[in-house]
């Protein structure tokens, strides 16, 4: 093996890969470059060296543009010199990169950055090598798009990766803007799924941390990593939405192809806890979000779902599409006038909860700030920001002035400890005759699948006091805290009871609640009846009505949980076992995890929290 690992490897060896890539993000966050040129020789038959390009805009339609060149092996050139590789007329040097595909040219220098290292020292007997050409660099790209000329400053991170065969599993995060810190976590597997793998995550700055997480990519575009120590735990979430990222289908020397999803433009959330000892409980060390700016890989055997991906022959990007779902008759959301969510009305929640429900009482109700309200697009995921620390403690000095002071001197940082609830809206489409429903006759009402979500932290403040249910609205307030379906599910006629619906909650494609309104301790009239008495009215056109989530949330506790809680009275030191709940839990939400409620013919909404 020559020396110089930079330079192009191949000798005429076969099956043999080699390939050198840069990734160029741009200060603004918002756009990117991302570059390769790659020599690929099977076994048998013809190889190929091939210019790949894409260039990311997350304030453009649409947010991607990408391709690649396909030529011959005789059209790649050792390069000499700076110049490490040269394939037609686009080469990659140890300062810079010049080239382009159709619609796409660049001309990118860098300098500065980190000593490179080598992934994995050349003697071990492994598939793939890997050798860093520049680490967080200074770049400066001047690039050519659709006939526009546009200039990206910030920085790049390059490498040189070559060998006998792909791995076919690799998950990658990298942003130079998390907080004051470098994050970069890096993940690969010898097997199709993630096993007999190797793993590190890297946090850069004064606080620093380095280890071996445990990963997973999800079908979302979502990374996510963690750490967990006797005393340390930590959290990475990375993550694009469908339209941010570029699909390429990847052959690898065995034949099979390697799918390939990326984003220059993705979003990052990291979080730390720290506890003195073993058995106490976990506090939190440090929170930091990246929105934009942060680059997001995922390569696999599957596609990741509504990703447009180049197939192997082809050189040019697939429009993005979207499926969406309408639902017939479905009607456009009326003016919403006021949101009244009401509270353990599924039998199998009250159970799970350790509550007890007595025939003919009524449910627990309360309103939702209108800002709450955001209707789905029938095709793409509805964004909510979770809280930030002072965001919290605003919320709950509107509940309780004075809280927010006791709280800053008393817990430095707060997470929202978000959590999610699938529900069907009930939907008042003109006045409602509450006297008729009652004795059987249809109103005009119709049906929406929802997803009330809760910042838990604020719910638990509530706790002991007078007004519990004060803590509620405001755990459940915030904006864009209830997505609902793009449209109203509205049956001819109207509506004189609940329809049997099945609603099914999943969270990054997993499938946490499952229920059926025959599992409703209330009926439609008493639902109104609860409603009204709320609002101090009779119900009217756009009125919202949530009825209630079935079992299956992500705030679990067990029985001895529920009794110990009970047992303290100090609200911020409940809310610190909470946190210290959260910590561990993997049914409680973090940024980027996408939220799907499916109700049928009431339709479905989708949400990702984002930062």
């Amino acid at each position: 093996m020559p020396k110089d690992l930079d330079h192009q490897l191949w000798r005429g060896q076969r099956p043999w890969f080699e390939i050198w890539f840069a990734v160029v993000l741009d200060e603004s966050r918002r756009r990117a470059l991302w570059l390769r040129q790659s020599l690929f020789i099977p076994k048998e038959g013809d190889g190929r060296a091939t210019i790949w390009g894409a260039y990311f805009d997350a304030d453009a339609l649409p947010k991607t543009r990408a391709g690649k060149r396909i030529v011959g092996l005789d059209q790649a050139i050792t390069g000499e010199s700076e110049q490490l590789v040269r394939i037609a007329d686009s080469h990659i040097s140890r300062s810079g990169a010049v080239g382009g595909i159709d619609q796409l040219r660049w001309n990118v220098t860098w300098s500065g950055g980190k000593q490179p290292r080598d992934e994995l020292p050349t003697w071990l007997p492994a598939p793939t090598h890997a050798r860093e050409l520049a680490h967080d660099a200074t770049a400066e790209a001047t690039l050519e798009v659709d006939g526009k000329d546009i200039t990206l400053r910030g920085r790049v991170f390059a490498m040189h990766l070559w060998g006998k065969k792909r791995v076919p599993t690799l998950h990658w995060i990298w942003t130079p803007w998390l907080g004051d810190s470098e994050l970069e976590v890096t993940a690969v597997s010898l097997r199709d799924t993630f096993s007999l793998g190797l793993s590190t995550l890297s946090l850069g700055g004064h606080d620093g941390i380095t280890g071996t997480p445990a990963t997973a990519a999800h079908p979302h575009g979502l990374v996510t990593s963690t750490i967990a120590g006797t005393r340390r735990l930590v959290h990475a979430h990375a993550w694009a939405d469908a339209d941010e990222l570029v699909g390429y289908a990847y052959r690898d020397t065995d034949g099979r192809d390697l799918m390939v999803a990326q984003s220059d433009i993705g979003s990052a959330y990291y979080e730390s806890f720290q506890r003195t000892a073993p058995g106490l409980p976990w506090r939190l060390l440090d929170e930091r979000r990246a929105a934009g700016g942060v680059a997001v890989e995922i390569h696999q055997r599957a596609k990741l779902p509504d990703v447009s991906y180049i197939a192997w022959d082809d050189t040019t990007q697939a429009p993005h599409i979207t499926k969406g779902r309408h639902v017939e008759p479905t009607v456009e959301w009326p003016a919403v006038q006021s949101i009244v969510a009401l509270g353990l009305t599924y039998a199998s929640h009250v159970k799970e909860t350790g509550q007890t429900h007595e025939r003919g009482t009524p449910p627990a109700t309360f309103a939702k700030h209108l800002r709450s309200f955001i209707a789905n697009s029938l095709s793409e995921y509805t964004p909510v920001h979770v809280p930030t620390y002072d965001e919290l403690l605003a919320a709950l000095d509107d509940v309780e002035p004075g809280l927010a002071a006791k709280l800053r001197d008393r817990m430095a940082r707060l997470p929202a400890v978000m959590d999610y609830e699938g529900e069907i809206a009930v939907v008042a489409l003109d006045n409602i005759d509450e006297a008729a429903l009652t004795a059987g006759t249809p109103q005009p009402l119709g049906l929406a699948a929802c997803n009330d979500l809760t910042a838990r932290i604020c719910q638990v403040f509530g706790e002991g006091t007078q007004t519990p249910l004060a803590y509620w609205a405001c755990a459940k307030s915030f904006p864009r805290f209830l997505p609902v379906a793009p449209r109203v599910w509205a049956p001819i006629g109207g509506l004189a009871k609940m329809p049997e619906l099945e609603l099914v909650t999943r969270v990054n494609g997993e499938e946490r609640q499952r229920g059926t309104t025959r599992d409703l301790l209330y009926d439609l009239p008493a639902i109104v009846r609860a409603t009204r008495q709320q609002l101090g009215r009779p119900v009217g056109r756009g009125d919202v009505i949530l009825t209630g989530t079935p079992a299956g949330i992500g705030m679990k506790l067990s029985w001895l949980d529920r009794k110990l809680a009970r047992l303290v009275s100090d609200r911020a030191r409940k809310a610190e076992y909470l946190i210290s709940t959260y910590a561990t839990s993997n049914a409680l939400m973090r940024p980027g995890d996408v939220v799907e409620v499916d109700a049928g013919p009431a339709g479905r909404v989708r949400a990702r929290l984002v930062v």
